[in-house]
């Protein structure tokens, strides 16, 4: 089987795990696995070499060039391309709104479509040479899906296109003239029409598409949540920090800045003793610059902690260290049905959750249902201000385990037990 992916290790990140986990633990399952991707050198957002570990000794992977756009935001705006799926900015100049609008307008479905020429014909030797009988991509970036497709259609193989975000419906969905949308959403239909099988990590992405593409069989969608690797958190401690610790890994977008959150913490630090001095929040991966920059203000500056970009296996110490794990999920409507990767090694931290989230959406029913925290949507500053004063003042009586998860619900979320339900796919196309 190739596996055709632009996140794959030394690259960092969420967007690496899920398809380096499928890779690791497919050959379990009877599939051999040879990974189609770009070089080492390639603009990743984020790098962790650490994560090469999980590659399975005698792994075929095949890196081939790619003409990346990103590297214009570097060089003709002097600066790091923004967050990927960031909205403009209050605070743009009018460079940033240049690039932005370009990338926009010319980048379809996103800025690594500069990987189709130099991916395909490699991908089809590949399959060729490994007597592949079947192809597995994933995106974003849907470049890859492309990839997958045009190969698919070269190779007369079949083809499972995985979706980790919503293409076309997404909140983070860049401000496309109104005939490039089109063209996008094109480029979408083509994929789900190519398919053998299209698979998502949420319901809401598949109930999307039977809404706007009836023609595409419902037996051909199916959806395959993220999960976490038990495996990673072999080794890590449980180690209690002095103070009442919330943590967060991974991207913050502006969209997602938690003002319910910024107010609880205020009044606390207003009406509660020792708040100041006992408590933290810890941002551990890459925020949107507004977002920082609300945190610099009194009282947050004393109360937050940013550690930047840290590999993969620093943030699960965090996680295992912290006392509750803080997600953050947009109220936007597409957002009901986000269930971002972060949930899940929330999850298999064992640590419990606070959740700024819808509270009808598919995250708030996967906490409910594994008894592992609380879910706020992002207008209750009120709620979400009494839930930490009822932790807070337990905290301060010596109680500093909130939930107990339930570890059957918990384990549907392995990364090998999806490995699993990818094979039987695999096995009935085949």
């Amino acid at each position: 089987m190739i596996l055709i992916t632009y996140y794959f290790p030394p690259a960092g990140g969420p967007g690496v795990q899920r398809m380096l986990k499928f890779a690791k633990y497919l050959p379990a399952f009877g599939w051999r696995v040879a990974v189609l991707t770009v070089r080492e050198d390639a603009a990743y957002p984020v790098r962790d070499p650490s994560l090469s570990s999980d590659v399975p000794p005698g792994t075929q992977v095949v890196r081939t060039a790619i003409t990346e756009f990103y590297r214009v935001y570097r060089k003709v705006g002097g600066t790091e391309a923004p967050l990927e799926g960031s909205r403009k900015s209050a605070h743009e100049g009018p460079i940033a709104r240049v690039l932005r609008g370009a990338r926009a307008t010319l980048f379809v479905p996103d800025g690594r479509i500069g990987w189709i020429p130099h991916a395909v014909t490699p991908g089809v030797r590949l399959a060729r040479e490994t007597k592949a009988s079947a192809l597995l991509s994933s995106g974003p970036p849907f470049t890859a899906n492309l990839i997958g497709g045009l190969i698919a259609r070269r190779t007369g193989l079949p083809w499972i296109q995985d979706l980790r975000d919503p293409w076309t419906r997404a909140p983070f969905y860049p401000d496309r003239p109104p005939l490039v949308r089109r063209l996008d959403e094109a480029l979408e239909h083509w994929t789900l029409r190519h398919a053998s099988r299209t698979v998502a990590v949420n319901r809401e992405i598949l109930e999307d598409f039977r809404a706007r593409y009836p023609d595409i069989p419902a037996e051909r969608l199916v959806t395959v949540p993220n999960g976490f690797d038990e495996a990673d958190f072999e080794g890590v401690p449980r180690v209690r920090p002095e103070k009442l610790t919330l943590v967060h890994t991974g991207t913050v977008h502006a969209a997602r800045d938690p003002q319910a959150l910024r107010a609880a913490i205020a009044d606390l630090a207003r009406e509660e003793e020792g708040f100041l001095a006992g408590f933290e929040v810890v941002f551990a991966g890459r925020l949107d610059p507004e977002v920082v920059q609300c945190f610099r203000e009194p009282p947050f500056d004393r109360l937050v902690r940013f550690a930047g970009y840290v590999e993969h296996r620093e943030s699960l110490r965090l996680l295992r260290a912290g006392d509750l794990c803080l997600l953050l999920i947009g109220d936007e409507p597409q957002t009901r049905g986000m269930l971002t990767g972060k949930l899940f090694e929330y999850l298999g931290s064992g640590t419990p959750i606070l959740a700024i989230a819808p509270e009808d959406g598919e995250a708030a029913e996967a906490i409910r249902r594994c008894r592992a925290g609380w879910v706020h949507h992002a207008g209750d500053a009120a709620g979400l201000r009494e839930r930490l004063r009822g932790i807070w003042r337990g905290f301060r009586a010596g109680e500093r385990r909130f939930a107990e998860p339930d570890p059957a619900e918990v384990s549907r979320f392995s990364r090998r037990n999806l490995a699993g339900r990818i094979a039987e796919i695999l096995d009935s196309l085949v």
